[in-house]
């Protein structure tokens, strides 16, 4: 008698995805009535020309987007929600699969002003990752500008927002 003994890796946010030849950060995880959400940077989807997308061997795909915030939410059969939290200004970490980089956020609102220095900038491949204080998830990381050595992140307040209709 033989036995599968398949392993389910939980997805969350943090986690690497693949979209056509781009690739990225899922910024963050709802439970929904029908799987899970996730959200990202909407540039990625947009420059991969495709609204399907693969975490490992799980699938996803797009469901929703919000162009003006550079937000796309896909759907993904399981995960392990996010705990979001408003953001604060201050200290401040990105982490994803990727890395791990501090950080401090100088401006809140909708969009988060995030000072990160000129040593070691996220680069391509990590737009989507989470702006994490106190352990949760405040933000999404949208775009880098390479000579201010600052970060644009996409509030927990607005990517909620977003998710509403969908969870």
């Amino acid at each position: 008698m033989s036995y599968s003994t398949k392993k389910f890796v939980m997805i969350r946010a943090g986690d690497l995805f693949s979209a056509g030849r781009q690739g990225g950060v899922i910024g963050a995880l709802f439970r929904g009535r029908r799987g899970c959400i996730g959200v990202t940077a909407r540039h990625i989807m947009r420059l991969a020309g495709t609204r399907d997308l693969a975490i490992g061997d799980v699938r996803g795909v797009v469901v929703a987007d919000w162009e003006a915030f550079d937000l796309v939410y896909f759907r993904v059969p399981r995960c392990e929600p996010t705990d979001l939290a408003e953001p604060q200004l201050g200290p401040a970490r990105l982490a994803s699969a990727l890395r791990e980089k501090d950080c401090s956020i100088s401006d809140v609102g909708n969009l988060l002003a995030v000072v990160l220095g000129h040593a070691d900038l996220p680069g391509p491949g990590e737009s989507g990752t989470p702006l994490y204080q106190d352990g949760k998830v405040v933000g999404i990381l949208s775009s880098v500008n390479l000579n201010s050595g600052k970060g644009t992140a996409i509030s927990s307040r607005v990517v909620v927002k977003g998710a509403e209709g969908l969870i």
